[in-house]
């Protein structure tokens, strides 16, 4: 209690009187290795005769502050600059509060020049140089501009969505003077993200390509085509190979915990569906070296979510991230330090409050329950499993948005990309993968089978990864399973709650055999009255890329070869 009665005053200082400190903005051109080499581990390095390009760049000085003074580096959205919603306002609340903030348009966005090659060794060492550089109380050639800052300042990194994949990376090159880091709904694990189980999402795939690309001035490495070409043509698993400019798997820090050695405090989303829950808890639970690793998932994120921080949870959390980094970059005590490790909001903002969060030091959270239900006939049983198994039809189409770029694959770069675009067009009304246009609906005409629990005799508190355990039998190899997880109301009507799907790799597909796959994370109470519903179809477009080779499957659910739904349950 105490605790919460020192945030709720300091968060009452922070908005009621402390962001009357002024500044001064400076553009700048920063000059930055055109390439650059990695190892294995994260680390990167100017590459041998590398020439230099420049990156344009606003630094936010506070007025009257002196060196050493702490440094703030944000890093924008994809396909976003210096001057996106979210940088401007998170660069003011620091600027104001003394922080020299400086925020990069990242290489091949915007006016920086360069190539995009998503956050690989490149960019992350463009991030590595301004650091550096900083230090020496200057920053930019045109013009060099000068700051108040030197090797004794501390340094933080944040940003969201591709600032948040940064924000992770940048903890690999153990550059001097990082102290802190808060990704917001950035990623871990790139490849899980764009293609769970090895099954691309679609809307989200060419939602990102498309929004960041630019066809008056060519802006994307080769690898991006490549990657795109992979993704969208089937074959997700080739983009994780390679050396570290084409190797995707570079890009996620969950293969190299112990390479991470800063305090970190993730900002993640229940209902983001581009880096779920997941991409966050996944390495909370991995044995990494952060000594304080603070985590909150609540509403904010990318689509079905919103990415709005104007709203009061987003206030809230600005204020966090202000807590966060004047208690490692200033060393002032705002009780951080002492708050539980874990802080579970609702999955909406439109239900945030203060008084909702819950508060723990581990994830799962304590007194974490399974409830199993069993697929019995078309019914979700908490008793047995039985009946006869049940088959999905393959539905037979060639959707509009999706045959063009089917026709593009393997032609070139230039067909593709014009191909996305159209695509982008079609199902995201143009949206990048913040807007909420982005298509996350339910795919209602496809062939499915729905198994539905009895109403709920109380509510259900489901906060977690919904597990499913499936004995399958497919007609063809590299059958495509997509489920649902839905809310049924009296009524008829029908909520998505979470949905995943899986890529049967295995050589026995004929047989029946078991396949087990995680939904994506939820924080969702089931009504008292209403039912759960399981739905496994043959096709989730546009969220998903469809198997256009799908032939029919089957779903057993006998005594013999039960098939299962498992719920993490809290009181």
């Amino acid at each position: 209690m105490k605790t919460k009665c020192l945030l709720v005053l300091y968060v009452t200082l922070l908005f009621g009187n402390s962001f009357a400190g002024t500044f001064t903005t400076a553009s700048t051109l920063i000059p930055v290795p055109d390439r650059a080499t990695a190892t294995d581990s994260g680390d990167t390095a100017p590459a041998a005769m590398a020439e230099t390009i420049h990156l344009d760049a606003t630094v936010y000085i506070p007025d009257g502050v002196v060196a050493p003074a702490p440094v703030l580096v944000i890093v924008h959205p994809f396909g976003g600059t210096k001057d996106s919603d979210t940088v401007t306002a998170i660069a003011q609340d620091f600027a104001t509060q003394g922080y020299v903030v400086i925020a990069p348009t990242m290489r091949g966005f915007g006016n920086s020049e360069g190539l995009v090659s998503l956050a690989g060794p490149n960019e992350i060492n463009d991030l590595k140089t301004i650091m550096v550089a900083m230090q020496n109380g200057t920053i930019g050639d045109s013009p060099a501009v000068a700051i108040p800052v030197s090797s004794l300042s501390k340094f933080g990194v944040t940003g969201a969505s591709y600032g948040g994949g940064h924000s992770f990376e940048i903890m690999r090159t153990h550059v001097a003077g990082l102290a802190a880091v808060a990704p917001i709904i950035g990623w871990t694990d790139l490849y899980q993200a764009l293609s769970p189980n090895n099954v691309p999402k679609f809307s989200f795939t060419v939602g990102l390509f498309a929004s960041g690309y630019d066809a008056q001035n060519p802006n994307y490495d080769d690898s991006m085509f490549n990657d795109l070409n992979d993704l969208l043509g089937g074959h997700p698993e080739d983009v994780r190979t390679g050396n570290a400019q084409a190797n995707i798997d570079w890009r996620s820090v969950i293969f190299d915990p112990a390479e991470l050695s800063v305090p970190t405090f993730v900002i993640q989303g229940w209902r983001d569906w581009l880096f779920p829950s997941e991409q966050a808890t996944s390495l909370f639970a991995a044995s990494t070296n952060i000594p304080f690793f603070k985590l909150y998932i609540g509403g904010l994120g990318h689509p079905p979510a919103t990415a709005d921080i104007t709203n009061p949870e987003a206030v809230f959390l600005r204020s966090e991230l202000l807590r966060w980094f004047d208690y490692w970059l200033k060393g002032l005590d705002t009780g951080i330090e002492n708050d539980p490790r874990v802080t579970i909001a609702p999955e909406h903002t439109g239900d945030w409050s203060q008084s909702a969060l819950i508060t723990a030091n581990t994830f799962p959270l304590p007194n974490t329950t399974t409830d199993t239900f069993l697929l019995n006939n078309k019914m979700l049983s908490t008793t047995s499993s039985g009946g006869r198994a049940s088959v999905v039809q393959a539905s037979r189409f060639g959707p509009t948005a999706f045959a063009p770029i089917d026709r593009a694959l393997g032609i070139n770069a230039n067909a593709l990309i014009t191909a996305v675009g159209a695509a982008n067009l079609a199902i995201n009304s143009g949206g990048d993968v913040l807007d909420s246009r982005v298509a996350t609906g339910l795919d209602s005409g496809a062939n499915s089978v729905t198994f539905n629990s009895a109403p709920l005799t109380a509510a259900l508190h489901v906060v977690g990864f919904p597990q499913v355990n499936l004995t399958v039998a497919a007609t063809v190899s590299n059958a495509y399973y997509y489920v649902q997880l839905l809310e049924k109301l009296p009524n008829g009507t029908i909520h998505l709650v979470s949905r995943g799907a899986f890529k049967d790799t295995g050589p026995g597909f004929r047989k029946a055999h078991v396949i087990g796959f995680s939904l994506f994370g939820t924080n969702h109470t089931f009504t008292t009255g209403n039912k759960i519903q399981l739905r496994i179809s043959s096709r989730d477009f546009p969220f998903f890329l469809p198997n256009l080779d799908q032939e029919n499957f089957k779903i057993l659910h006998g005594s013999r070869n039960p098939s299962s739904l498992a719920l993490p349950v809290v009181p």
